[in-house]
């Protein structure tokens, strides 16, 4: 483009730059929206080699740009995104599933030239509908995310120099971001990547990223995100009634040196409060500082350590019907007959659940009090009368001992609604560790089990919220430095207070950038 002084004298000369640059300018203007219906179009359509430049406006930058939206209404101060152009990697072709109602649509227009808006007939082609496909699109990329503080100094006595508002870091003089922080965090702890594997997806990605720095961040994230955690802890406990159950966890080095076996405990809620900790052993102490001050319906197996947590100053046990079910298949190979029968008779009382599932508390009650406390009164006759039948110290002998022992404990689903007739809800939230387990193998140190057991609270509560994890850990860690009430964080009250807002903003800016063209 010519600079002002080399503009020609001539007026022709002249004119004819203009309309030269003019046409120059509409080109440009003609690749933009080019790019654009490329980078949102099907993908079928995508004609753009891998190393071709995308203009800004890209889906890349929404939550960049929706937190910078954010920041400037909550300080009323001026911030612009401005996004560089940066590189588009090709994606992998997925087969369609669903198309969820939360998530935003971005819309392409596909139109006829006006020149070819012509009949055969020599008649004008009016639109008069449109033909729609769907299909789920997914953008996903790295960026250097640069935070720039305008400074400003007094003119007239040159001494006050007053900087720009800034959210800061999450970590403190950490290299991650909170949407690279989140990512860590559902990779590791959701989908169970070893350190050492995300460490290799990310040098895939051009990253240099070690181990220590992806373990350092996890751990920093835990302590700010902690009290949160506890939060969860307090909900859980005020509730009339709790799931728990254990897992085992081997620790490679120990305080005491080599390493040694600890546990996680979970502590759950009929909401799907989540609440994991983590103990060095399986000792009793651990359920018994947790659970002191509880005096609700306690459900576990019948691990003795909860023993002394029982009893009329103390919290009510609630037995396990599938324990006991688990026991008498064991029992099949040396006595198929007793074990068949006991598996058939356990299993009409969960037939009975599923139909009692969509009742209400007081109509479940009703339900087993009706249908299910004959069937239990008649297993547990069958159990005495089969009792002389079976060898002492075998399977069976070992499942009818565990139903007389358990009986009080078996039965007292029977008397309240709100209660399950088995553990699995425990269980399954200790899946997740358990399967783990067979990636990541062990924690390094025991600190890396309570960094475990915060985030895992913070996961499997929002799983259970019906929060996408990766989204609620971005938005939390931005929000918790300046938090004044950590229990809006928790993934139930977030979804009430901040998820609306995240998403009204995801899909201003979305809108924002699509018109942009």
């Amino acid at each position: 483009m010519a600079l002002p002084t080399d503009l020609p004298e001539d007026i022709e000369a002249l004119k004819a730059l203009v309309l030269r640059q003019h046409q120059e300018i509409a080109e440009l203007q003609q690749d933009v929206r080019v790019l654009r219906r490329l980078v949102f179009g099907p993908s079928s359509e995508r004609r753009v080699p891998p190393e071709t430049p995308v203009l800004q406006g890209s889906l890349f930058f929404r939550e960049i740009a929706a937190e910078a939206a954010r920041f400037a209404q909550e300080h009323r101060a001026q911030v612009t995104v401005e996004v560089q152009a940066h590189h588009r990697k090709a994606k992998k072709n997925g087969r369609r599933t669903s198309f969820p109602d939360h998530l935003p649509v971005v819309r392409t227009l596909f139109e006829l030239p006006e020149d070819d808006r012509k009949c055969a007939c020599g008649g004008e082609l009016i639109a008069f509908g449109e033909e729609v496909s769907r299909e789920l699109e997914r953008v996903e990329t790295t960026v250097v995310h640069e935070l720039a503080r305008k400074k400003y100094a007094c003119t007239s006595c040159r001494e006050g120099v007053v900087t720009a508002p800034w959210r800061g870091k999450v970590i403190e003089k950490g290299m991650l971001g909170p949407g690279f922080l989140a990512h860590v965090i559902v990779e590791r702890f959701a989908h169970h990547l070893p350190y050492y594997r995300l460490q290799s997806q990310y040098r895939d990605e051009g990253l240099d990223l070690s181990r220590s720095i992806l373990c350092e961040s996890t751990a920093r994230c835990a302590e700010l995100l902690e009290p949160v955690a506890d939060e969860i802890k307090q909900e859980v406990l005020a509730s009339p009634v709790i799931h728990t159950d254990d897992t085992p966890v081997t620790i490679a080095r120990s305080r005491e040196g080599g390493s040694r076996q600890g546990r996680v405990w979970v502590y759950l809620n009929r909401e799907g409060r989540h609440w994991y900790e983590f103990t060095s052993s399986r000792k009793r102490d651990g359920p018994a500082q947790v659970l002191k001050d509880f005096r609700g319906f306690l459900q576990a197996d019948a691990y003795g350590g909860y023993d002394g947590l029982f009893g009329p100053e103390g919290c009510t046990e609630v037995a396990c019907w599938a324990h006991l079910r688990r026991k008498w298949v064991d029992a099949e190979p040396t006595d198929p007959e007793l074990s068949k029968e006991a598996v058939d008779r356990i299993r009409l009382l969960f037939q009975l659940e599923e139909i009692a599932a969509g009742l209400t508390v007081e109509e479940r009650r009703r339900l087993r009090q009706e249908k299910a406390l004959p069937l239990v009164d008649e297993f547990e006759a069958w159990t005495d009368a089969v009792e002389p039948q079976v060898l002492p110290k075998g399977p069976a002998a070992k499942a009818v001992t565990y139903a007389k022992n358990q009986r009080l404990a078996l039965r007292r689903y029977l008397e309240d609604g709100r209660l399950a007739i088995s553990n699995n809800a425990a269980e399954r939230a200790l899946k997740p560790l358990a399967i783990g387990r067979k990636n990541w193998l062990f924690f390094q140190r025991e600190g890396g089990g309570k960094t475990a057991s915060i985030l895992m609270s913070l996961l499997m509560t929002a799983r259970a919220a019906g929060v996408e994890p990766g989204e609620y850990f971005r938005d939390v860690l931005l929000r918790i430095s300046d938090c004044k009430d950590v229990a809006l964080l928790t993934p139930h009250r977030w979804k009430v207070h901040f998820e609306p807002e995240v998403h009204a903003r995801r899909h201003e800016i979305l809108q924002q950038l699509v018109a942009h063209d």
